[in-house]
Formats: structure tokens, C-alpha cells, sequence
């Protein structure tokens, strides 16, 4: 009886984070009111709140569900590659991000810059058993062309590059500055072997 509570539980959640992420598409996050969430999701307003604390913590939410798709998404497409280069890995991870995004320009506007590996790593803590979060992780901080490197600096560099990666993207996607994503990947992905180098 309580797995079945507690699996209602999680659609009544999951219901609620898709009516949000519906809202937030169409109207924006900061045009989207908890009113309009509820409405759509079919749910009372007390169930909002006892699933998140408030618009900005359904929104991070979100933003790490998303996080995580297009993190994973680019992971399978690089295992599918069968690389065994570190930087080669890097920018087919990368570029497997880059590819995610211009076609899935919804959501990359929804995203706007708040892409970034912390999302990752925290769903990490919240969900130790994503063996696939933690395989990801672990390949990409065991970078062999930075011996001497603690796991907290390789970290750090990852974090500056998908920040980076995020930023460009939209920019580059979404406002074609300084120029579109075609010619801003050259750019990008030299400045990566640089950093990584």
C-alpha cells in the first residue's frame, strides 16, 4: 500500500513540475504565476507547497531535470562514438551539448544560462544511486593531460567549460551573437583544447 502512496506521491510531483515547465515555456518564468501552475497541473495550492517551497524551487528543479537530459544525452552520444581520447571525449561531449540545444531551442531559452554542472552535482547528492550521473562524472575527472591536479581544480576547469558551453550556446542560438553557433564552435572548442591542455 505505501509503495503504491508513494508512487502517486511522485506523479502528483512529476505532474506538477510538467504543468510548471509548460507554464515557464510558454509564459516565462517570471510571468508564470504558482496560481497558473496549479490550475494547469489540476492540483490545490496546498499541494504545491508541500512538494516546493516556491516558484524558484520547482524552477531549480527543473532546471536540473533539464541539466541532467542534456548532460546525458550528450554522454550516450559519446560512449556511442567509442572515443578513447580525453579531449577528444571533451569536445564530442561538447559538441553533443551544442547539437542538444539547437534543436531543442525551447528549452535552452527556458535554460537561459542557468545550465551548468552544480545542478548536476547536486542531483548527484540528492541521488547517489544515478549510476549514470556518477560515470559521467568520473570519466570527465580523470583528465590525464592534467597530472598534479586535485579532483577539486579538475572539477572547477569541467565547471568553467560548461558554463562556457551554456553561455555560447545561447548567445549563439538563440541571438546569433557575436555571431551563430556554426562559427562560434571553431572558437569554442579550441579555446577547451587550450584549457584542457
Amino acid at each position: 500500500m505505501s509503495a503504491i502512496s508513494q508512487s502517486q506521491k511522485n506523479q502528483k510531483r512529476q505532474s506538477i513540475m510538467q504543468a510548471a515547465y509548460e507554464c515557464f515555456l510558454h509564459n516565462g518564468i517570471h510571468k508564470t504565476s504558482i496560481d497558473e501552475i496549479v490550475k494547469r497541473a489540476n492540483v490545490a495550492k496546498g499541494t504545491f507547497y508541500h512538494y516546493f517551497k516556491d516558484k524558484n524551487d520547482v524552477s531549480q528543479q527543473i532546471f536540473v531535470s533539464l541539466s541532467k537530459k542534456v548532460i546525458t544525452n550528450a554522454y550516450r552520444e559519446v560512449r556511442r562514438q567509442q572515443l578513447t581520447d580525453y579531449l577528444d571525449i571533451t569536445i564530442a561531449f561538447v559538441d553533443s551539448i551544442v547539437e542538444f540545444f539547437r534543436r531543442n531551442k525551447l528549452m535552452l531559452k527556458l535554460l537561459e544560462r542557468n545550465f551548468s554542472w552544480p545542478l548536476i552535482e547536486s542531483r548527484l547528492s540528492q541521488a547517489p544511486e544515478d549510476e549514470e550521473l556518477r560515470e559521467i562524472m568520473e570519466i570527465l575527472l580523470n583528465n590525464p593531460y592534467q597530472p598534479g591536479r586535485s579532483r577539486d581544480e579538475v572539477f572547477q576547469i569541467l565547471f568553467s567549460i560548461i558554463a562556457l558551453c551554456g553561455s555560447v550556446c545561447y548567445s549563439s542560438i538563440m541571438q546569433s551573437e557575436p555571431t551563430d553557433i556554426d562559427h562560434m564552435k571553431p572558437v569554442l572548442y579550441g579555446m577547451i583544447r587550450k584549457i584542457l591542455q
